[in-house]
């Protein structure tokens, strides 16, 4: 049997055919990587972003915490004003003093 007829009746030489399968099978394997590979940075991009919402969330809430705590501190600095206290002692009772003794305790 001759190599020409050996190539007519069986095709490709056996050889090619091996290299042809190796190819394949190595393009199929950097194909899986490749894939699991964007799967991973999908995902890692993913909980990316997840973690970027729960970080402005908790950064709007602070903003509206400190709001609510300017307000309340401006309500204490209306209550704790000197006309306001004045105002209050006399609903509650308190009298001004017409005259003020002080004791004197000593040096220590």
């Amino acid at each position: 049997m001759s190599v020409i007829w050996q190539q007519t009746t069986h095709g490709v030489p056996r050889k090619r055919g091996q290299v042809n399968r190796v190819l394949a099978r190595l393009f199929i394997y950097i194909a899986i990587v490749m894939t699991v590979l964007a799967g991973c940075y999908l995902a890692l991009i993913a909980a990316n972003v997840r973690l970027s919402r729960e970080v402005w969330y908790l950064y709007e809430e602070l903003a509206d915490v400190r709001r609510a705590n300017e307000f309340i501190r401006t309500d204490i600095a209306k209550a704790s004003s000197i006309p306001v206290l004045q105002q209050r002692s006399v609903e509650l009772g308190y009298q001004a003093a017409d005259q003020v003794d002080y004791i004197d305790v000593g040096n220590p």
